[in-house]
């Protein structure tokens, strides 16, 4: 009986709030300059609430010629602030492979502005309509061929985070981005449990 190889892909995602919700020290209207209400916020500061839907598992039976597998993760970002947010990610560390004991898989080459097929071996993100990846759609898939749609690297933490959405007002009700992760591997990858960190940054303007 042939063995078949499993290679199981974690994409552990985890939240980071930069501009952190403030405690309002004054709710009520005021005359006096650097306090009360200012728009839907606190005069000088806005809360802002990140949430996600965790960890995106990324399962592949690996063969000679490689298979692939597509699924997706929703970052929300909730706030009032009239200036909007802005919405970036890096991985948790300065290194963006996917590692296991066994050995390690790399980023994609691609980035937000010029992306590319996945190669094999290699995992990456996708956020339809962003900057260069295109429409799509995308759409989920589990040990199959290569996507015809392009992806991106996920930045380690020691570059500029990529910023996969933003708006000019609030976000109230919360506003929802899928995010698209892929991976491709062939049976030259050692059989393991891979996994990295995906670190979101949501950010008032």
């Amino acid at each position: 009986m042939r063995n078949r190889l499993l290679v199981a892909m974690a994409c552990l995602v985890g939240l980071l709030v930069a501009g952190a919700p403030i405690a309002l020290a004054d709710t009520t209207d005021s005359t006096v300059y650097g306090s009360g209400n200012y728009g839907d916020c606190d005069y000088g500061s806005c809360t802002i609430t990140l949430s996600s839907g965790g960890t995106t598992t990324l399962n592949v039976a690996p063969t000679p010629a490689g298979k692939c597998t597509v699924q997706s993760d929703t970052a929300s970002v909730l706030t009032d602030s009239t200036a909007g947010y802005s919405l970036t990610m890096t991985t948790s560390t300065t290194n963006n492979a996917m590692t296991s004991a066994s050995g390690s898989i790399s980023a994609a080459s691609g980035t937000a502005a010029s992306p590319a097929i996945l190669s094999m071996n290699t995992w990456g993100y996708r956020v339809d309509s962003l900057a260069g990846f295109g429409t799509g759609p995308t759409s989920a898939q589990n040990n199959g061929s290569i996507p015809s749609v392009s992806f991106a690297g996920v930045p380690p933490s020691n570059l500029a985070a990529t910023q996969v959405a933003s708006s000019g007002g609030p976000a109230n009700p919360a506003a929802t981005t899928t995010v698209w992760y892929g991976l491709c591997a062939d049976s030259s990858v050692p059989a393991g449990n891979y996994s990295v960190t995906v670190t979101y940054t949501a950010v008032t303007n």
